[in-house]
């Protein structure tokens, strides 16, 4: 080396942690994660949420069909029963409150297209009889499929 020339040192890379700090690139990720974990949190709780009312919308059901088991009243679970499709039925279309005879099957059958409605309908007039010929069993697992079908969530709302 010449010794009139400049004194050149070796270069010194500064420490620089590997995880810290982030490249603008890893932010964005974990943004994005963080976003998605929210999104699905919520999204688990609306469904949680929603499944604890279609089950509480059915508790009523159950009730009705434990009593019927202990006391035979088959007009007292036809009430309920028929209580219960009103309720949901004006849930989902609230026009369907007033509806009687051949609109209310319509409406049963709009709501809830894929379903047998008759026995549905059947409870209707069941609950105003002296006297209810209707199997509770067969009629509490029509309504409970109609109310689950009625209450999924893809639908909304009943078309006008």
């Amino acid at each position: 080396m010449p010794a009139n020339g400049p004194e050149l040192r070796d270069i010194h890379v500064p420490h620089v942690s590997m995880w810290w700090p982030l490249a603008p690139g890893w932010w964005l990720l974990l943004a994005l994660l963080l976003a998605a974990a929210i999104a699905l949190t919520v999204f688990l709780r609306r469904r949680a949420a929603w499944r604890r009312f279609v089950d509480a919308s059915l508790a009523d059901l159950r009730t009705a069909t434990a009593r019927h088991a202990e006391d035979g009243d088959t007009l007292a679970f036809a009430a309920t029963a028929s209580q219960l499709v009103r309720r949901v039925a004006r849930f989902r279309d609230p026009r369907s409150a007033t509806l009687s005879g051949a609109a209310w099957r319509q409406a049963l059958a709009a709501i809830a297209p894929d379903r047998d409605v008759s026995r549905l309908a059947a409870l209707d007039e069941a609950k105003y009889r002296p006297v209810a010929d209707i199997d509770v069993r067969e009629t509490a697992a029509a309504v409970e499929a109609w109310v689950r079908k009625a209450l999924a969530r893809r639908r909304s709302h009943v078309a006008a």
